[in-house]
């Protein structure tokens, strides 16, 4: 899917769309005169078009007139899709500087009446960042590539009033699968440690490991969803639609 936006950009603004680095493009924007870059990993668009076509309908009955917290904002694909429908202010976190540049360039070409705006920060200080908590929170991808899962649950339980829409990684679901970690180096030439650790891993959960952090991190799971059957070991995800438990 890309974004396309019925606005000419100036020839200043197409300066700095081409200043952005393509990798920072997950989303792809197509103006009326000019077209952003496409990611150089095709697999990473394809993901992004695969989780907007699972998500954009929860988050299109949630976000109306609410406040948004979108986690791993990336460039701003789902806030996008938020303010499209109608949030009343979006505020995405996001650690790379380029993606939020990115995003920061494109929410100030839309004509949209939500306040948009992005926050370099490390998701692990989330509740030190904000002093009340957003009506709707958004964690689509970088929950498995978190260490500690179940502590960033609970800091988002903490900042959620209403609804949290969450996208992660799930094994498959086969008899004597496990949640395992799985490390991809940029370097995959390399045998080395620091091929390893100039890369990264990956969580992968089963369903009853996710309905147990879920519940830890104080979540009631209203839907689930996963891709369809034959995609699925292309696309090994688990979405979940969800509710903070009330805590005494």
């Amino acid at each position: 899917m890309v974004l396309r936006l019925d606005v000419t950009l100036t020839d200043e603004q197409k300066t700095t769309m081409a200043s952005i680095p393509p990798t920072s493009w997950f989303t792809q924007v197509v103006y009326r005169n000019a077209v952003s870059p496409a990611h150089p990993n095709p697999r990473l668009a394809e993901n992004n078009e695969m989780k907007q076509a699972m998500v954009n309908d929860w988050i299109a009955k949630s976000v109306t007139g609410k406040r948004v917290l979108d986690l791993f904002s990336a460039n701003g694909t789902f806030a996008f899709v938020a303010a499209r429908a109608g949030a009343k202010e979006i505020v995405g976190v996001e650690y790379s500087e380029d993606r939020i540049k990115c995003a920061e360039f494109v929410a100030g070409t839309m004509h949209v009446d939500s306040k948009i705006e992005f926050k370099r920060g490390d998701v692990y200080r989330i509740c030190e960042y904000f002093e009340k908590p957003f009506d709707v929170v958004l964690c689509l991808g970088g929950l498995y590539h978190i260490a500690d899962p179940a502590f960033l649950l609970r800091q988002i339980h903490d900042l959620t009033r209403e609804r949290l829409i969450l996208q992660t990684s799930q094994v498959l679901p086969h008899r004597g699968n496990r949640a395992k970690f799985v490390v991809r180096r940029k370097d995959r030439t390399g045998d080395g440690l620091t091929s390893i650790r100039d890369g990264y891993g990956t969580w992968h959960y089963s369903r009853a490991c996710l309905h147990e952090l879920l519940l830890h991190g104080g979540f009631n799971i209203l839907e689930e969803r996963r891709p369809p059957w034959h995609r699925r070991r292309r696309f090994p995800w688990y979405l979940a639609n969800c509710e903070p438990i009330k805590l005494a």
